[in-house]
């Protein structure tokens, strides 16, 4: 835009001067209107020739830091990216081509440059050392804002730090402790779902994906919202939350070419008549209005010298609890408060985070049970059952949850190989130093959690194999906790982390007290592959779906 704005007006006075009319303040439009754009295309076509084939290769600080060389002069590595069957794995290719080598250097749309982030000490000086000096661009709000809204995710500086301040509360282990009946409650609830889709001889060939997100959303609606979206036990859910997220979480062939050239041209979206961008454009705008109007209702609830009730020990959802914490502060005139936009935008950005990355983890979780070797299912399996024979009558508790080695082991595992999310990007707001490399401000910097996830320098030759043994015993840089990026690390890592985990152990240890899982003839047909993927995808999602054989204990 500034190449654009330069250069119309450089043009515009090269018109005027060149036309022998500087000395006087009457002039004709029409008669400079061809000069004008004679000289506008010619100095923006030389200007856009600099920044497309001489600035990056011969004049950029950035042009000698390693990167992948077959990108395309107007759209870089655009094509190679969307051309792979999952959203990652040309970044995973770079990592893997360049070992050691802190940043990888690849162009996108039109050479602009951007670096990779490829080690754990590249990792730790951008989210830990040097946090607050990046901050989250526009292309990547371009990319998710409109689903997670302007929460946390999208705060900065000290506006980041008095929202997370006011939101690291909700997540006490106190606050979690109390959620965790309903993780089993929803848990029991699929485990029914499951089981009514099987045979008379309880076998089946169940689709993973679908499956969980009615249950994750469902979940996600008590546990964030204090809502019974009741997606488990009706077709019509309510306030169709699950239609509206399913029609933005698989957005099909030609919605993810939109969102990926969203990410790129500002504002495309609202001039694509095309049904795959209305429907999004209505569902991201159904979400938020009904999302507001359980804020609000909940805030007229919660007025002034009233609560939600609740029985003592009772589960608390978290808007409840961030009411409670924004009546607080009100009273004690704090200028922490929260605006109802913006609670209901942490509840957005819980609610993407809370569903889409939970139903990822368990169908992969499932896919590594039902494609890995046997001893692995058996050996969760036995440890599962262990722990539920002391509570025959009850669910685990928080503690019984937290002691299983080999679960924690195992669920780590499956957020290293198949972690949900694929991609954040940061932007230099000054000109630095790191690792050995200048970074230009307005550098876009892009991290990918699976790139150091599956270094082979970090991990090994077999860091593409699933192990949950591997935990017993980290060797080098593997030890680092910037080796494992699934949460990102840092003042700005995942917030909601252990909610997540809890959720995730909850689900699983259910699953596995109930079923045995084994392949399908989807997965047979794949000859041992990864299914394809959503490229561009929020999340690692199947693309069509995962099929898995499921059958009763």
């Amino acid at each position: 835009m500034a190449d654009l704005q330069v250069t119309a007006f450089a043009a515009f006075l090269e018109a005027v001067a060149l036309s022998g009319l500087q000395g006087t303040l009457e002039f004709s439009a029409a008669a400079l209107l061809p000069q004008f754009l004679a000289y506008f295309i010619a100095q923006y076509a030389l200007v856009k020739l600099y920044r497309l084939a001489v600035f990056p290769h011969f004049v950029s600080p950035l042009r000698n830091v390693p990167g992948p060389k077959d990108g395309h002069i107007l759209i870089g590595q655009m094509k190679n990216i969307l051309g792979e069957k999952t959203p990652v794995g040309r970044y995973v290719k770079w990592g893997n081509d360049f070992p050691g080598v802190p940043f990888v250097r690849f162009f996108d749309l039109a050479n602009k440059e951007v670096l990779l982030v490829n080690t754990p000490e590249a990792h730790k000086e951008l989210l830990q050392t040097y946090c607050y000096a990046f901050v989250k661009p526009a292309i990547l709000f371009r990319y998710v804002g409109d689903i997670t809204g302007r929460g946390l995710l999208f705060a900065e500086g000290a506006t980041h730090k008095r929202q997370r301040r006011t939101l690291l509360g909700l997540f006490s282990v106190p606050n979690l402790k109390r959620i965790l009946p309903v993780f089993h409650e929803k848990a029991v609830e699929l485990t029914g779902l499951i089981e009514s889709q099987l045979g008379e001889d309880g076998k089946g060939f169940i689709e993973v994906v679908g499956t969980y997100s009615r249950a994750t959303i469902d979940a996600a609606g008590l546990t964030i919202l204090g809502v019974n979206l009741g997606n488990l036990v009706s077709t019509d859910p309510k306030m169709n939350f699950l239609k509206y997220y399913e029609r933005v979480f698989e957005p099909g062939y030609v919605g993810a070419f939109i969102m990926a050239l969203n990410m790129v041209i500002p504002g495309v979206r609202k001039f694509i008549p095309l049904e795959a961008n209305t429907s999004h454009i209505r569902a991201t705008q159904e979400i938020r209005s009904m999302m507001l109007g359980v804020v609000r209702q909940r805030i007229r609830d919660m007025g002034e010298g009233s609560e939600m009730p609740k029985l003592p020990g009772a589960s608390t959802d978290l808007l409840t609890l961030l009411v409670e914490e924004r009546k607080k502060l009100a009273q004690e005139g704090s200028e922490d408060v929260m605006t109802e936009e913006e609670i209901n935008s942490q509840m957005l950005t819980f609610l993407a985070a809370g569903h889409e990355t939970t139903a990822a983890f368990m169908s992969w979780s499932l896919y590594a049970l039902a494609t890995g070797p046997a001893k692995i299912q058996d050996k969760l399996r036995a440890e599962v059952m262990g722990v539920l024979a002391k509570h025959p009558n009850s669910s685990p508790t928080w503690g019984d949850i937290d002691g299983m080695h080999y679960l924690r082991n195992f669920c780590t595992e499956v957020l290293r190989l198949y972690c949900p999310p694929t991609l954040t990007y940061r932007e230099a707001v000054s000109d630095m130093t790191l690792c050995g490399t200048f970074i230009p401000k307005g550098t876009n910097i892009l991290f990918v959690p699976a790139v150091v996830n599956r270094s082979k320098a970090v991990w090994g030759p077999d860091a593409d194999e699933f192990n949950p043994d591997r935990w017993d015993n980290l060797q080098g840089e593997a030890a680092s906790p910037y080796a494992f990026e699934s949460f990102s690390n840092g003042p700005r890592f995942c917030i909601g982390k252990h909610f997540a985990i809890m959720e995730y152990k909850s689900l699983l240890i259910e699953a596995m007290s109930k079923f045995r899982f084994s392949t399908s003839p989807q997965l047979e047909a794949l000859g041992g592959k990864m299914p394809e993927l959503q490229n561009p995808g929020l999340t690692l999602r199947a693309r069509g779906g995962l099929q898995v054989g499921v059958e009763r204990l």
